[in-house]
């Protein structure tokens, strides 16, 4: 082909179509670096070697530049908190007082709360004592020695 920078042009429109399919904004920069490549080699003629270079360092910049802006797992925790306790029927326990059932041991023990049984973590405490429900994980109950609190 006697135009590389046509070259270029496809693969970065390509590159931005993989990205409208993904939605990842990952192909997004690099396709916007092919482009670039592009624009140089049209405007400039720069040779195969430099377009390499260049293409590279684009790609490099747009990656750091994607991780820097994507989206953050605990940004959307946090969108997410306003409403934790929405549609959360454990949240309920929060607050509650029991008396172990078992020693804890290894930070692992089990309480009775209303008519079930429930996995609990904390520090090691022995059976009978008296624990408050602090927080939530999952289908296991945080508790701490509710003397203590």
């Amino acid at each position: 082909m006697n135009n590389p920078a046509l070259l270029w042009l496809v693969l970065g429109i390509t590159l931005i179509v993989v990205e409208m399919l993904s939605g990842t904004f990952f192909f997004l920069f690099i396709g916007v670096g092919a482009l670039l490549v592009a624009l140089l080699t049209w405007s400039m003629g720069i040779s195969v070697v430099a377009q390499g270079l260049w293409f590279g360092a684009s790609a490099v910049v747009a990656v750091m530049a994607w991780y820097r802006l994507r989206p953050n797992p605990d940004d959307r925790i946090e969108q997410l908190a306003g409403a934790k306790d929405l549609n959360n029927r454990l949240a309920r326990f929060i607050g509650r007082e029991a008396e172990l059932e078992d020693d804890m041991e290894n930070g692992e023990g089990r309480i009775r709360l209303d008519d079930s049984y429930w996995t609990v973590r904390g520090e090691d405490l022995p059976a009978g004592t008296r624990v408050r429900v602090t927080a939530v994980e999952g289908m296991t109950l945080r508790v701490q020695d509710a003397a203590r609190i």
